[in-house]
Formats: C-alpha cells, structure tokens, sequence
C-alpha cells in the first residue's frame, strides 16, 4: 500500500472511530431527570420504553464490538501491520479491505470465529 493509501485508509478508519464513540457516549448519557419508567396501570408506555431500552444494549454492544475493531486497525496501520491477519499471520484480501477497512482477520478466520 502506498503513502497515499494508506493515508485514505487511515482517514477513514479515524472517521469510523470518531463517528462510532460520538454514538456510543450517547448511549452512555443518563437518562433526563424525570424521565424514569414508571408501571402503574398504564404499563404500554413502560414496557414501550423497557423494550426501547433492551434494543439499545443489543445495538450498544454492537457498537463497542465495531469500535474496539476500527481502533485496532488502527493500531495495525500504526505498527506496520494492517492488512495481515490477527489469528493466522496471512494477509487479508485486498477487496475484503476494500469494503471493509477495519477488518482485522482474513475471511477464512472471520468464518472460524463465528
């Protein structure tokens, strides 16, 4: 990869990252005061919100997981490594970093993972 390449990529990645903490620091605000779920004999609007709630800690741990990647690409951009593979030490096809940057493992080990 050349200076240039690896330039877009890292800007990209550095985008990504910024992008996925502005979204997970949202998440991680405090609910408004008074905003509490509250169960009396209107339950719909409690259990809405509950739901509502659980939905954000699937997508939040999504999140964390797509983060904790871009970051590590990152890193790999920084000490050299980007494009070998984290588990096996193959590189990692030039199209699968294409569509996706902060991938970290060639498909063979991303099925394994599964």
């Amino acid at each position: 990869m050349d200076e240039a390449e690896r330039a877009t990529v890292e800007r990209v990645l550095r985008d990504r990252a910024d992008a996925l903490g502005e979204r997970l620091a949202g998440m991680a605000a405090p609910p408004e005061r008074g905003s509490g779920i509250s169960f009396g004999k209107r339950i719909g609007d409690g259990t809405t919100e509950a739901v509502r709630r659980l939905t954000d800690v699937g997508v939040g741990n999504s999140l964390e997981v797509s983060h904790a990647r871009v970051l590590r690409a990152i890193g790999k951009l920084d000490d050299g490594t980007y494009g070998t593979c984290d588990a096996c030490g193959r590189p990692i096809a030039e199209a699968r970093l294409r569509v996706s940057p902060e991938s970290v493992l060639c498909i063979d080990c991303a099925r394994a993972a599964r």
